[in-house]
């Protein structure tokens, strides 16, 4: 029996209350499904693979736990690239984890900009880079819920851009679009579309955004009994 919803993504899954936020669609989605918040790993600028790995150790290590969640995957960008830290950097925000971790993002970073100026140089696909990172990650949780026998939702939280490389689409079509909610979008662009800002000038959602999110995300689940597996 389902009694928990287990919450991992990026910012858009956080509270942001210094914008008059206090709430987001990870918790107006357990309202509306009538489930409490096991956990939520959810922070500012994670990546895929942060969060996909989280993901799995939190079902390892709480396994009991991890039997009674439906599982809420907002999908960040690709072009966030997160790496183990040795450091245990901001280990009190996830302490039940011992892995910690950084993010690398050349436009906020200017440190790293030589890392990724090398990488262009090199005559890489930015675009495709960071859409392998995405739905290799994807396709690895959902095979990791579907053998677990784990009902769970995928969504894009952020932007990537259009798929046109043919061995990406291939792979891209083998997520199981019945579990990705608005797949062909996502909620940045969703927000944007809406005008359901925070605030002018920053691509969070607003509250009344975040209730609009999960009450269409609740409507999926329910109309494509989403609930079991």
């Amino acid at each position: 029996m389902l009694t928990s919803l287990f919450i991992n993504g990026c910012s858009f899954l956080t509270f942001r209350p210094r914008d008059g936020v206090n709430t987001h669609c990870g918790i107006e989605l357990s309202k509306l499904m009538e489930l409490d918040v096991a956990v939520n790993l959810a922070g500012g600028g994670r990546g895929s693979k942060r969060l996909m790995w989280t993901t799995r150790v939190w079902c390892e290590k709480f396994p009991e736990q991890a039997k009674k969640c439906f599982f809420l995957i907002g999908s960040s960008g690709g072009n966030r690239y997160d790496y183990p830290t040795s450091d245990g950097y901001k280990k009190h925000k996830f302490p039940t984890m011992d892995t910690t971790w950084k993010t690398w993002n050349p436009d906020k970073d200017p440190s790293t900009r030589s890392f990724f100026k090398y990488l262009l140089s090199t005559g890489v696909d930015v675009d495709v880079m960071t859409q392998v990172e995405s739905i290799l990650g994807l396709l690895d949780l959902q095979d990791y819920f579907e053998n677990k026998k784990y009902p769970y939702v995928f969504y894009n939280t952020l932007s990537d851009a259009k798929i046109v490389n043919k061995d990406v689409k291939l792979l891209f079509d083998k997520i199981n679009k019945k579990r990705f909610f608005k797949s062909e979008t996502s909620h940045f662009d969703y927000t944007r579309e809406n005008k359901q800002h925070c605030k002018v000038g920053d691509a969070h959602p607003s509250e009344e955004g975040h209730k609009d999110w999960a009450k269409q995300l609740k409507e999926f689940i329910d109309a494509n009994n989403l609930r079991t597996i």
